[in-house]
């Protein structure tokens, strides 16, 4: 399977060797990001911290004719590794609002939903509006009644392959509010030993299919 690059200019190397030094979202597992580094093409390896979830996130490099080249998926993270971002914050926030909604079907949450309303418009640029209706206590409980509806009927899936799949799908309404394409490849925070195993079972069987496919 072949892998896309896209180039990097040797300053944003080296302003990413800098930020990976204070950013505590970042952190290399044993790898240096350095121009070295691209010189051997060596695969360099970061460990992404979400809402207490470390995710492993591996790039292929090389250098050609003097320029630098990184893995195209790079993009997607170069922007706040150097300049950090406050979304770690904002997720957490956001999804301890969707579990209190979901397992609290009495308290109407108003309070709560116009303080997160306010966090988030002084953190990030949403759109007020849009945030009032996807906070919406009553929509979450909807949205989660169906799928939990949609997955417990499905005879096909086992009892820890239905566990997982609501989990995920609440993770995602949950990014979806926050939009930070960088949390789309996180796992739900509370999942189980067995669905983790499930999780990286699924991930193992979806690499499997793209390497025959490649």
């Amino acid at each position: 399977m072949s892998e896309n690059f896209m180039e990097i200019k040797k300053e944003d190397i080296e302003n990413v060797e800098n930020a990976l030094k204070v950013n505590s979202d970042y952190k290399l597992n044993n790898t240096k990001f350095n121009i070295k580094s691209f010189e051997k093409s060596q695969d360099i390896s970061l460990i992404q911290f979400v809402a207490n979830v470390e995710n492993e996130l591996v790039f292929q490099t090389k250098e050609e004719n003097g320029k630098y080249y990184i893995s195209d998926t790079f993009g997607l993270f170069m922007d706040n590794i150097i300049n950090g971002n406050v979304s770690r914050d904002v997720f957490q926030s956001v999804s301890g609002y969707f579990h209190e909604v979901v397992e609290d079907s009495e308290n109407d949450f108003a309070d709560e939903k116009e303080e997160l309303i306010n966090f988030l418009l002084l953190t990030e640029e949403y759109d007020e509006e849009q945030l009032k209706i996807d906070l919406d206590p009553d929509k979450i409980r909807k949205d989660y009644r169906e799928d939990y509806d949609r997955i417990y009927g499905d005879n096909s899936l086992n009892r820890v392959q239905k566990s997982l799949a609501l989990k995920e799908l609440l993770h995602m309404s949950i990014c979806q509010v926050v939009n930070d394409i960088d949390l789309f490849f996180t796992r739900p925070y509370d999942l189980t030993p067995e669905e983790n195993a499930e999780k990286n079972r699924q991930e193992a069987k979806a690499l499997e299919n793209e390497v025959q496919l490649g």
